[in-house]
């Protein structure tokens, strides 16, 4: 195969990979009659200059190199445009999530989990408190490779049964399961129940929360986990029996018009609260499809399945884009296994950027599915040159 001839095989991948990244030849001595002795021809063909082509048909050979010229690229017209990059791939690493597990410590966590006649409060080993978080450590220990988790307990504050600060017990972050698991064995008292306070100050508790997950600075979706069972008290008006349901709700709405997203769990058979969770779900921006809204758990086996469902959905199919020298995240492909996975703005069956500074990118829909599962086990990003 002649260089002419090789240079085309170039330039048709061109059209794959974004550019012809070949040397270019510097102007022909003689090549007339043969065509100007191959690839040496005039003005040479792309970047840093190679040697004078071989000699065509009744041509001399090409003598000299090229100049230092533009690489070349193949557009969809067939036309030699200059470029300065050619395109690179990268694999996607998806990030994890971010979830921060705001758990109630009120006094009634001490109740039994399913009440009955005469043994309402203090049940100690059957008291939801006992029952339940078993289910949580396991959880959280078995998945915290792939969900950053965190804790805050509230109320958090020793001197006020409706005080809540804005830190978390344990800092959200990859392998979290162990601090998390010694956290809550500190808050349990010796017959298994909930060294616990009076209040139920959600409203405070979902604005701490929102303070402090909006200090992350991680592209990690973010979301809070409120679980609690009943409902809220500790108005900003002052007492602890009072009734702030609508400003709780009011302050996990802002959570979510921050862009924190919060899952509600309802602990054990509820007498109270069950429209106000409801609605706390609602407003969260991450309901159940079914009612109620909230997620009912009334079992340490229905809490295990919950919080996978939970942990299945804020897993989502996203990653981060890190842009080549010269590149643009402007002008990227993405596939999975090799196959195209086409841009969707509609969030339908495809990928999308993240946010208006393209930082990064969520795929939706049955390439998500097949990325959570197992089936699509390398998501690459093609990142092409400025359009």
């Amino acid at each position: 195969m002649d260089r002419s001839t090789t240079c085309v095989a170039v330039l048709i991948a061109a059209v794959i990979v974004g550019a012809c990244n070949y040397e270019s030849a510097g102007s022909s001595d003689s090549g007339t009659d043969g065509g100007r002795g191959g690839m040496g021809g005039t003005g040479g063909m792309g970047g840093t200059g190679g040697m004078g082509g071989t000699g065509g048909v009744g041509g001399a050979a090409g003598t000299g190199r090229g100049g230092t010229g533009p690489l070349i690229n193949l557009d969809a017209g067939g036309e030699h445009t200059a470029v300065s990059c050619g395109g690179k791939s990268k694999t996607g690493m998806k990030v994890a999530p971010d979830i921060l597990i705001l758990l109630d410590r009120s006094g009634s966590m001490n109740e039994c989990l399913m009440p009955d006649a005469g043994m309402n409060t203090n049940c100690g080993a059957n008291s939801k408190w006992a029952q339940l978080i078993p289910a949580i450590t396991q959880v959280v220990s078995q998945t915290d490779t792939e969900v950053n988790w965190g804790l805050k307990f509230f109320p958090d504050n020793g001197n006020s049964t409706c005080a809540v600060t804005n830190t978390a017990a344990v800092d959200v972050g990859p392998g979290r399961g162990a601090a998390i698991t010694t956290a809550i064995m500190g808050a349990t008292s010796t017959n298994g129940g909930v060294v616990g306070y009076n209040g139920t100050p959600t409203r405070s508790a979902a604005a701490g929360a929102t303070t402090y997950m909006s200090t992350l600075t991680d592209m990690s979706p973010k979301f809070i986990l409120l679980a609690t069972d009943g409902l809220p008290t500790c108005p900003a008006s002052g007492g602890i029996n009072g009734d702030d349901s609508i400003p709780a709700v009011g302050a996990v709405s802002d959570a979510s018009a921050a862009g924190i997203a919060t899952f509600v769990l309802g602990i054990g058979a509820l007498s109270t609260g069950d429209t106000i969770l409801s609605a706390l779900a609602d407003a969260g921006g991450r309901p159940r499809a079914a009612s109620p809204s909230y997620y009912p758990v009334t079992s340490a086996g229905e809490l295990t399945a919950t919080l996978n469902q939970i942990v299945s959905i804020a897993r989502v199919c996203r990653f981060p884009l890190t842009v080549p020298a010269g590149h643009s995240k402007d002008a990227i492909d993405v596939t999975g296994n090799g196959t195209v996975i086409p841009h969707d703005a509609s969030h339908g069956n495809g990928w999308d950027y993240t946010d208006a500074a393209h930082t990064s990118i969520e795929i939706f829909g049955a390439p998500c599915d097949r990325v959570t599962d197992g089936t699509i086990t390398r998501v690459s990003v093609t990142f092409r040159c400025p359009p």
